[in-house]
């Protein structure tokens, strides 16, 4: 395993001045699985479901919960944003089992990404939901002399889902690579069940944190 190829992306193509790394593509890759797998399970719903529908419909029911139990007030707004996300990060997590592909999430370029898009997600809906001085009150409140506080948390958080992602799931990828060169006959199968769990809580926590966000930019100073 080359961990310099791991923290730098190599350039597969250009599209004009746009060059397009590994990770994009293996990006990709798994939005069109994961696109094709619920438009075909989307397809396919049952008034008695089978057992796959109910595991899906339970992860759908406990990211509803975990928004609901943060945020009172119409919590399926926030639905498609922590599902979506929830979704794509386990995914990405996982794509790394499959032969060929490396975990977009080992790219810092892709947590960072992420990051950036609850940034601009939490300001969203704060200022949706109580306007553009309402929210931006919360800054200086109770004293002016807060604000550069609240700005450095803003990026401090922002900062933090970043290099927690990438550092957990990176960090298991080499220890994972390492463990196989050692001993490559006695740890594929405890260590596949390790990566899955890892990723999973991994998605889990950037999710949880997210939807903490969203609910202090939504019901702050309500």
């Amino acid at each position: 395993m080359d961990l310099a190829e791991d923290l730098v992306p190599a350039v597969w193509f250009s599209l004009g001045p746009l060059q397009v790394t590994n990770t994009v593509v293996y990006t990709w890759i798994i939005m069109a699985i994961v696109s094709v797998v619920f438009i075909v399970l989307g397809k396919h719903l049952q008034v008695r479901p089978t057992r796959l529908q109910n595991a899906l419909e339970w992860v759908v029911e406990s990211i509803d919960n975990l928004i609901s139990s943060m945020i009172s007030d119409r919590p399926r707004l926030f639905l498609p944003l922590a599902g979506t996300l929830a979704v794509f990060i386990t995914a990405s997590n996982l794509g790394g089992l499959i032969p060929g592909i490396k975990s977009p999430t080992t790219d810092i370029n892709t947590p960072l990404a992420l990051a950036i898009i609850v940034f601009f997600s939490v300001h969203y809906y704060g200022i949706r939901r109580k306007g553009l001085l309402g929210h931006l009150r919360h800054y200086v409140e109770p004293i002016f002399i807060l604000l550069p506080i609240e700005v450095a948390s803003e990026l401090a958080r922002t900062m933090s889902l970043t290099f927690r992602l990438f550092g957990n799931i990176l960090g298991e990828e080499i220890v994972i690579a390492v463990l196989f060169i050692i001993l490559p006959y006695f740890i594929p199968i405890p260590m596949m069940l390790f990566s899955i769990f890892t990723s999973v809580i991994q998605a889990y926590v950037f999710t949880l944190l997210t939807v903490v966000y969203l609910s202090g930019a939504v019901q702050a100073h309500e």
